[in-house]
């Protein structure tokens, strides 16, 4: 459709009718004059007539249209690039808008503030809505907060709430925010549809689109279903240690939105929703964060020397950065480490001696364009001795205490013992609290009541070890309601008498359950054994650890969540076998408790997240605890209604820091929990405008770089796009072409005779004389 801001100019139309007008006029004077011979005038006519025809014909066509362009330009003219429907009247529109509010947008460079940018763009975009316009707004964070679900005529109120609005401390996906708005219009009908994404240029929030849309080369050389899964550089020295387990962060989906679309599929968007991206932020973003660590030993103890490794992540240039390590509020070290243009390094502190308990700590670094990374809490918990449990009778756990705590009576430990071992008899266990110990050994101690069975499954989920020596209380038909065991036993082998002699051996070499375990030399395993159980073939996710002749499983294990079940074949004490006595019992029992220290729920820090379980962070809390935030208010605390009794669950878990748990009493809150936000954010390494189509599929796609640019196009597509300029280059071009032409044409001739080649005798030379 086309539309004129100034149609009085097109009367100058008319003045396209001038060179004609002028070509008419002048015509050729007929002028006679006496000539002997015609001949030769004959010949002229021949040759020149149809070229001079052509010029005035060409000269003609391009004044015209000089002027004809110079009437139009100056009209200025608008190209309409929407529906036919405009030519009816203007129709009014639904606006969908996707905000990115993820941490990455309060990146701050000088006084550039991508957050008040994007923010004035989000204003910019309602307020140049018309009365009868709709808005909705989407929140793209680490899923979708609709903000605005249904698209609404109260402008203001949409206002408000966006001037208001603060941005979050989360990742973003934009896929599900982008799902979301798509069935916000889908009940538009015959309104105009537009859907707007604003975001900070970061390729992170896009990789989700790349997940769906296949492995497409992008214009920076990398392909897209490689980046699905956003990445940070970490160095090699910190990667290669085994992982830091955190607890686990189940995100909530939010609100029902019944409207959108269940999968991404970028053809089934029709083409009467006109989509704009704009990419804020600076061009080339420079920040820098600690993205992981990990404690050496994972269990420390008074005496222990210790080591904390530092993951650290960069994107922008070279720069050597300063990184600080402070415990209980006090400064203790400094490092300085220079990172590689986006890359990563390794930072290490040596611990110092510290008493036993839980000791707040936080790694920073020097400030940048991002400050909400720049800290990385976690805790640092101290044990005197490390504890363990032992569930059974006094007679049946009497080799294992003493294996355990060497040197001292069942019910006293040694001065000079690292483990703390504590003995409960099986119809006590019940009440004991499981998260306050490294693993629990049961000694013939089942059967045991189905809430003790849901809590030690409860206990390992969550990282705990639970060790299973067999005995005569249990028959086979005792673990049958028993899920978490790494196989179900079918019955126990009577030998009597004549005891069959086991050599035990290793399954798999290297095996981390045995790491660093050293026998007294020349000692090989073996046992004595007059009754142990025979099992069913374990499970997928079981594997037998040690073997005895003839590859009879000696001792199994199934991991479970982050924990493990280990299920020995025989009994802890000499009933079963002379394992008890054997050089092999005490170094494998210390092992054990060692390898549970490793598996502790206790972690030292969590990733924010939403709707996390209170047990699988903290535990159980006694009644009465309340729960404090880095600001001192207190966390609300909700039932969880996914079988678990009596548990409780945090509904949003965003604010990073130090969480304090204060007891009824009114006493001095005690660190609990760190939390930390998720690092992949950080990463800013930004994309390039001509990959976004690529990524979504999306090929229509309208792509700004800044407010100004975005509006501009939202301007062509509500108005149209003014055609004044190529208008007026286009008669630029036609006037120089019109006075080549004339020139050529009002050049000097050629004399006849040099037309006729005739030489100085009169006569006419070559074919041109003739007959």
């Amino acid at each position: 459709m086309w539309s004129f801001l100034n149609p009085l100019f097109l009367s100058a139309l008319a003045a396209a009718l001038i060179p004609l007008v002028l070509h008419l006029w002048q015509r050729q004077r007929i002028v006679v004059v006496p000539f002997s011979t015609l001949r030769f005038l004959k010949l002229a006519q021949k040759r020149s007539s149809n070229r001079v025809r052509l010029e005035n014909v060409l000269l003609w066509l391009l004044r015209t249209l000089i002027l004809i362009l110079l009437a139009l330009a100056f009209a200025m003219p608008i190209m309409r690039i929407t529906s036919f429907r405009q030519l009816v009247g203007a129709s009014n529109r639904d606006v969908a808008i996707v905000w990115d509010v993820s941490y990455s947008m309060n990146y701050v460079s000088g006084q550039k503030k991508t957050w008040e940018a994007s923010r004035d763009t989000v204003v910019a975009l309602i307020e140049g809505l018309r009365h009868g316009d709709r808005v909705c707004l989407f929140l793209a964070d680490d899923d979708v907060t609709p903000m605005v679900e249904q698209p609404t005529t109260d402008l203001e109120m949409v206002l408000s709430q966006v001037r208001a609005l603060e941005p979050g401390v989360t990742g973003s996906q934009l896929r599900p925010a982008v799902m979301a708005a798509l069935g916000a219009l889908k009940e538009s009908g015959k309104r105009e549809k537009e859907l707007f994404i604003v975001t900070d240029g970061q390729k992170l929030p896009w990789t989700s689109f790349a997940s769906l849309a296949g492995a497409t080369p992008m214009a920076d050389g990398t392909n897209s279903a490689t980046t699905a899964a956003p990445a940070v550089t970490t160095a090699p020295a910190v990667t290669t240690a085994p992982a830091v387990t955190t607890a686990p962060t189940a995100t909530a989906a939010p609100a029902a939105l019944s409207n959108s679309p269940s999968t991404w599929d970028p053809k089934s968007i029709g083409n009467d929703i006109s989509i704009f991206a704009v990419l804020l932020g600076v061009a080339a973003p420079d920040n820098a964060a600690p993205l992981d660590l990990e404690i050496q030993p994972i269990l420390l103890m008074r005496d222990t020397p210790g080591q904390l490794l530092v993951a650290l992540g960069h994107t922008g240039p070279e720069q050597t950065l300063t990184v600080s390590l402070t415990i209980d509020e006090q400064a203790v070290s400094q490092r300085s480490v220079t990172l590689e243009q986006d890359g990563g390094a390794p930072c290490i502190f040596a611990l110092p001696p510290l008493t036993p308990g839980t000791h707040p700590a936080r790694i920073e670094t020097s400030p940048d364009g991002i400050a909400l990374d720049n800290v990385f809490h976690f805790i640092l918990r101290v044990h005197e001795k490390l504890p363990v449990l032992c569930v059974g009778t006094e007679p049946d756990a009497f080799f294992l205490l003493h294996a355990l705590n060497p040197g001292a009576s069942t019910t006293t430990v040694a001065p000079a013992a690292t483990i703390n071992v504590q003995r409960v008899d099986p119809e006590a266990f019940t009440g004991e609290r499981l998260v306050d110990y490294a693993c629990v050994f049961l000694c013939n101690a089942l059967p045991l009541a189905g809430q003790a069975m849901v809590a030690l499954e409860q206990y390992v989920q969550r990282g705990g070890v639970v060790v299973i020596f067999p005995g005569d209380r249990a028959a086979p038909s005792d673990y049958a309601n028993w899920t978490c065991l790494p196989a179900m036993p079918e019955k126990a082998n009577e030998f009597g008498a004549d005891a069959q002699r086991r050599a035990l051996r290793l399954v798999q070499r290297g095996d981390p359950l045995f790491q660093g375990m050293h026998l007294p030399p020349g000692t090989y395993p073996s046992v004595a054994v007059t009754r142990e159980l025979q099992w069913a073939k374990p499970g997928a996710d079981s594997d037998i650890v040690i073997a005895s002749d003839n590859d009879v499983p000696f001792l199994l294990r199934r991991k479970l969540g982050k924990g493990c079940v280990l299920f020995f074949a025989v009994s802890a004490d000499r009933r079963w076998s002379n394992l008890p006595l054997s050089p092999f019992f005490l170094p494998l029992a210390h092992q054990i408790a060692r390898y549970s220290a490793g598996q502790e729920q206790n972690e030292p820090f969590i990733w924010a997240g939403r709707n996390l379980a209170l047990a699988d962070i903290m535990g159980v809390l006694t009644p009465g605890t309340e729960l404090l935030d880095p600001a001192g208010r207190p966390v609300p605390l909700r039932p969880l209604k996914a079988g678990r009794d009596n548990s409780l669950g945090i509904e949003d878990i965003t604010r990073p820091g130090l969480y304090m748990a204060q007891a009824a009493a009114a006493g001095q809150p005690a660190p609990a929990f760190a939390v930390n936000v998720m690092r992949s954010e950080s990463d800013l390494r930004r994309l390039a405008a001509a990959d976004v189509p690529i990524l979504t599929g999306l090929t229509a796609i309208r792509m700004a770089e800044s407010k100004d640019d975005l509006m501009q196009l939202v301007t062509e597509l509500r108005i149209g796009r003014p055609l004044a300029e190529p208008l007026l280059w286009l008669a630029f071009l036609l006037g120089i072409a019109e006075l080549f032409l004339a020139n050529r044409g009002a050049r000097k001739a050629r004399t006849l005779t040099e037309q006729l080649k005739i030489d100085l005798t009169g006569r006419v030379k070559g074919s041109t004389a003739g007959g």
